[in-house]
């Protein structure tokens, strides 16, 4: 599929799911994930030259239990489907997943969007 292809498979998809989105450019989209513990959580769906990148933000570094926390954080990885913890050199915490281009279809869009949420 070309750029514009995934492009629009992309925005049909988060419209359809009726989801809040700001295409920011051809293939790249911020989109509002509706959540029960925060009002919603930001993650950004990017077209690159071999995969769409998948990433939101979840939490600032943690000051206390740190140790604990990336225990949690990495046997919670063998269980996540698309996505998984990653973190920044700040210690930041986001969700982070790669799916080839020719894997881009609504339901793997749906199903990423789920393993964020």
């Amino acid at each position: 599929m070309t750029r514009a292809e995934l492009d629009e498979v992309i925005r049909t998809t988060l419209t359809d799911r009726e989801l809040e989105f700001e295409r920011t450019g051809e293939g790249s989209y911020l989109v509002s994930l509706p959540g029960t513990h925060r009002l919603a959580t930001p993650c950004w769906l990017v077209v690159g030259d071999h995969a769409l990148l998948v990433e939101a933000f979840v939490m600032r570094h943690a000051d206390e239990n740190r140790a604990e926390l990336f225990d949690f954080l990495l046997q919670r990885n063998s269980r996540m489907y698309g996505v998984a913890w990653s973190l920044d050199r700040d210690g930041d915490v986001y969700l982070v997943g790669r799916l080839p281009l020719a894997a881009v279809t609504p339901d793997e869009i749906d199903r990423l969007l789920g393993a964020v949420l």
